[in-house]
């Protein structure tokens, strides 16, 4: 079966932020995954986009990298961290920087992709 990896809000920003393709880097870690995000990772991005210039230009990049990637937008009905933790449950690999998230993670038994030394990702 393909490997599932889904990618929180925050890692959406890492490109931006520090450089990294977190794109290419999950290919490089994880061969032939299939990317997710969860629609309400998109919804969290429009509110970012509010917060000012500089953040609704990275949600718009951010946005283009999603379609460039033929990242799959899933939907699921819980609040985004608490989907991520049933998703990790069921087998996928998430893809955060948030430290109270990936602790979620590891508790539920999952694996997590993040961002190591600002200049590359790493799965754990």
């Amino acid at each position: 079966m393909r490997p599932i990896v889904v990618v929180d809000t925050n890692m959406l920003l890492v490109p931006f932020q520090f450089g990294v393709d977190v794109f290419e880097e999950i290919r490089r870690l994880v061969p032939n995954a299939r990317i997710v995000v969860l629609k309400g990772s998109i919804r969290e991005l429009d509110k970012i986009a509010q917060q000012g210039v500089k953040e609704r230009k990275y949600v718009t990049l951010a946005k283009k990298l999603i379609s460039i990637n033929r990242v799959e937008i899933i939907d699921r009905e819980g609040p985004v961290d608490t989907e991520l933790v049933r998703l990790a449950k069921e087998g996928a690999i998430v893809a955060t920087n948030d430290r109270e998230l990936k602790r979620r993670v590891w508790e539920a038994g999952g694996r997590v992709i993040a961002l190591r030394e600002k200049n590359r990702l790493e799965l754990f």
